[in-house]
């Protein structure tokens, strides 16, 4: 009878490790509403229901292992009922809480095969507990520091999960099958406790890597999307420049006509200086050596008198036109639209201010622009990251290393006090 009440606790102690495995891979999942009464409620319901799950009511490994299949899935059904979310997630989720567990456990299984530790736990019930607890703490940490906190399950590839789940699950049936079966040796128990946590630890890197690939393969098609949108824009820029370039040539002959015919004729005529301040305006900001990066620079300083922002540019060479156009056309237009955004949530008029400045520097080209902003802003690595990824924002800064990666140049940013700095340089 005291064998069948310790198999029990057994089955709360197996259910209650999973609970808090699984625990750490639903963090960015959203809460169910009344979390904490509901997570309580299930809690008295769930424990009694385990409790009555004896595993050493039979030898049938089979029977064995539907049985700890049996407490995986009310688990399961305790975060479901817990947790809002794609349903497959969830319990993707939870399948790698359980492998987590499992890699904890036989970590305890190959402590315990050392002699004094072994002799230990099978004289004192209570030390057996305590490492085990110990041991699942430092696992659990180390799994949530490098695998769970690292990526949102939710977005994850079905099929990727598939082969998880069903690694995890062959990983627990094998190794019950080797566990019940075992020939009290050493060497065999240190064999199949090592496959097991490979095998768990394999499909927890699988979901980790893969999944990264995933997101990086997912974020270059909307930066290419991005890519091929800001071609279209620098058409319809490129084609409003050469109208204007037009409009202004004949604009500044006609005001000469005028001025000359006013003077051969002895005519008062009004001061037409500030209409050719204005045609003035429209000449290229600055000399760069690339067309293209030019007309962009034009442009942006037109948007940013529109938005009330002093945009100040000055370029000491012209040593950009060896570089892909479109490719330093996204560049700045990434890095002048970030500064834009910034430079307008600062509600003082004076501190309205981009300032980009191109220089020369031996073989490469040096490239600073800093604004003002106004808030905090957050930083991953050297990154900085915007809380919300709406309409392609959040991807400029990551295009923006993507193209500098692929001139072969270097950046980084920084925040000091209330102003953003970026800073590229730029092989020639």
């Amino acid at each position: 009878m005291n064998g069948s009440w310790i198999s029990s606790f057994t089955s709360v102690g197996y259910y209650l490790e999973i609970l808090i495995a699984e625990f750490l891979f639903l963090q960015t999942f959203e809460k169910r509403n009344l979390f904490i009464f509901r997570f309580a409620a299930l809690l008295l319901i769930s424990f009694p229901l385990v409790f009555l799950i004896d595993l050493d009511s039979t030898d049938s490994t089979f029977i064995r292992f539907f049985m700890l299949l049996l407490i995986i899935g009310v688990s399961i059904i305790f975060y479901l009922s817990n947790y809002k979310g794609n349903t497959f997630s969830v319990i993707s989720s939870c399948i790698n809480g359980v492998a987590t567990q499992h890699i904890a456990n036989k970590f305890t299984v190959l402590i315990s095969l050392i002699p004094f530790v072994k002799e230990a736990a099978s004289s004192n019930y209570i030390f057996s507990i305590a490492l085990e607890i110990i041991i699942c703490s430092i696992v659990y940490i180390i799994v949530f520091i490098l695998v769970a906190k690292n990526f949102h399950f939710e977005k994850n590839s079905i099929r990727l999960n598939v082969l998880s789940i069903t690694i995890v699950i062959t990983c627990i049936g094998v190794n019950r099958l080797v566990v019940d079966h075992s020939s009290d040796n050493i060497y065999y128990e240190l064999a199949a406790c090592t496959y097991a946590i490979i095998c768990c630890a394999l499909a927890l890197a699988m979901q980790l890597y893969l999944y990264r690939w995933q997101e990086e393969k997912s974020e270059s098609l909307v930066i290419k999307g991005l890519l091929s949108a800001s071609e279209k824009q620098y058409e319809q820029w490129k084609a409003m420049v050469q109208f204007t370039n037009i409009q202004t040539h004949d604009l500044k002959h006609m005001l000469d006509r005028i001025e000359r015919l006013a003077e051969e004729n002895k005519l008062d005529v009004p001061d037409l200086s500030p209409i050719r301040d204005s045609i003035e305006g429209f000449a290229p900001l600055v000399k760069t050596g690339n067309e293209v990066l030019d007309v962009l620079l034009r442009n942006m300083n037109t948007l940013c008198k529109q938005q009330n922002i002093r945009f100040n540019c000055v370029s000491y060479t012209d040593s950009l036109g060896a570089y892909d156009s479109m490719s330093l056309y996204f560049l700045f237009a990434n890095a002048i639209d970030n500064a834009r955004a910034g430079a307008d949530t600062v509600t003082a008029p004076d501190k309205r201010v981009i300032d980009v400045s191109l220089k020369k520097f031996g073989d490469s080209v040096i490239i600073h622009i800093w604004n003002y902003f106004e808030g905090e802003i957050k930083f991953d690595g050297q990154l900085p990251v915007r809380e919300k990824n709406e309409s392609g924002h959040g991807f400029g800064v990551k295009s923006i290393k993507m193209l500098v990666d692929k001139f072969e140049g270097a950046m980084n940013t920084y925040a000091e006090e209330d102003v953003f700095h970026l800073n590229i340089i730029l092989p020639i």
